[in-house]
């Protein structure tokens, strides 16, 4: 979480292709063209395309990365999100005590250029969660091998 000027605050998340020395070299040039790339007030959209076209001068073919931003203004209920092809995104409810998961709204990062649809809104109350995970989250195994899945229930 950073804040940025006029009392806003940006959370992003990004997951990179592979392991290893490489990906955590992308990974970290995400980060810094991410932290770059937030300091000027633009639309979500406009900063998404900016990363993406930086980072992928710095992508080999094979390789993509998933990235999500959160923007929050300080006295407003409102939440602007936009994912590269980073989903599920959880979203939780406190005044339905429920859940609600949201697609990706545009394809990873790549070099072929950023591809999506424009950023959602979300009305925040309080307790409401947004809850951004990358998939070691759903990946992780219980007791029994199973993977902890995007619904809760162990996969097979």
């Amino acid at each position: 979480m950073e804040e940025l000027a006029e009392g806003r605050w940006v959370v992003v998340l990004a997951d990179v292709t592979g392991h290893g020395i490489g990906p955590a070299i992308l990974a970290s040039v995400c980060r810094a063209y991410s932290r770059a790339s937030f300091n000027v007030r633009d639309r979500l959209e406009t900063i998404l395309k900016n990363i993406n076209q930086a980072f992928a001068e710095d992508l080999t073919s094979e390789r993509f990365a998933t990235f999500v931003a959160a923007v929050c203004e300080e006295g407003s209920d409102q939440l602007e999100l936009l994912s590269a092809g980073h989903a599920p995104i959880f979203v939780y409810s406190s005044a339905n005590q429920s859940f609600r998961i949201l697609d990706a709204q545009a394809l990873p990062l790549d070099p072929a250029g950023f591809v999506g649809r424009g950023a959602c809104q979300l009305s925040m109350q309080p307790g409401d969660i947004v809850l951004l995970v990358t998939d070691g989250f759903l990946e992780w195994e219980n007791s029994a091998g199973e993977d902890f899945g995007s619904d809760g229930s162990p996969q097979r």
